[in-house]
């Protein structure tokens, strides 16, 4: 098993920026329900997962330049586009098409 240590983990990325950048995106995709491609992962904390996966060299960081580097971009705003659900505000709004009944309210008796 390889260490967790900042040493260990710089030497698969060139920066700090790229491999928090590339720890992120893994943890995201880990949260959401992938597997992890290691056998020690840990299941409360997807960061580790995935810090222990770039430590054992499971996930290679390298950065897109060019044209590449655009088309991936590209293809990362449609995909997020496509998967942005709908606000808890507006699935209430939709939820709600009927109007409620009026509640009457119950005249008090004069003595």
């Amino acid at each position: 098993m390889t260490e967790l240590t900042i040493d260990n983990l710089l030497t698969k990325a060139k920066n700090k920026f790229l491999l928090v950048n590339a720890a992120a995106g893994r943890a995201k995709q880990i949260a959401e329900g992938s597997l992890p491609y290691v056998d020690n992962f840990d299941p409360t904390n997807a960061v580790i997962t995935a810090l222990r996966e770039i430590a054992a060299d499971k996930i290679r960081i390298k950065v897109l330049t060019g044209p590449a580097a655009k088309k991936a971009a590209q293809e990362l705003i449609v995909a997020e586009a496509e998967s942005v659900a709908p606000s808890a505000l507006e699935r209430l709004a939709k939820g709600k098409e009927k109007k409620a009944a009026p509640v009457k309210k119950k005249e008090k008796k004069k003595k």
